[in-house]
């Protein structure tokens, strides 16, 4: 069975139609920047507890390794040579992880908005055109 649409406001002229979409749209865009706001401010809120996290990590670790470090070269020779070839490895694998690392850092923020968006702008021009 085959469904028909009609029209909810006949009476309605076409410049109301088009002002009512237009109004639509602008409250579509208010909605649609303030949740790209807040999905800003949840992903900065994150990314700050995450930042102060890891930087206490790697300090402590840091730390730590170059205790052990200085322990190994001392036990394999008091001269500064197997410190100096300690230390070029721990450069060359800081290099690696930081390449890495870099990698995989999103590439994309707020996907999420810009999908809604994209769908928002195909809404409208459904219903506009």
């Amino acid at each position: 069975m085959r469904q028909v649409q009609v029209d909810p406001r006949p009476e309605s002229s076409t410049a109301d139609l088009v002002k009512e979409a237009i109004v639509e749209a602008r409250e579509l865009i208010e909605v649609e920047v303030a949740l790209a706001r807040d999905e800003i401010n949840q992903e900065i809120s994150r990314a700050k507890t995450s930042g102060v996290a890891i930087g206490a990590a790697a300090a402590a670790a840091l730390l730590g390794l170059a205790l052990v470090l200085v322990a190994v070269a001392l036990a394999i020779a008091p001269a500064p040579l197997p410190a100096l070839l300690i230390g070029l490895g721990l450069i060359a694998l800081a290099v690696v992880v930081g390449i890495v690392g870099y990698g995989r850092a999103p590439k994309r923020p707020l996907e999420r908005t810009r999908g809604r968006l994209g769908s928002d702008v195909r809404l409208v021009r459904e219903r506009v055109v």
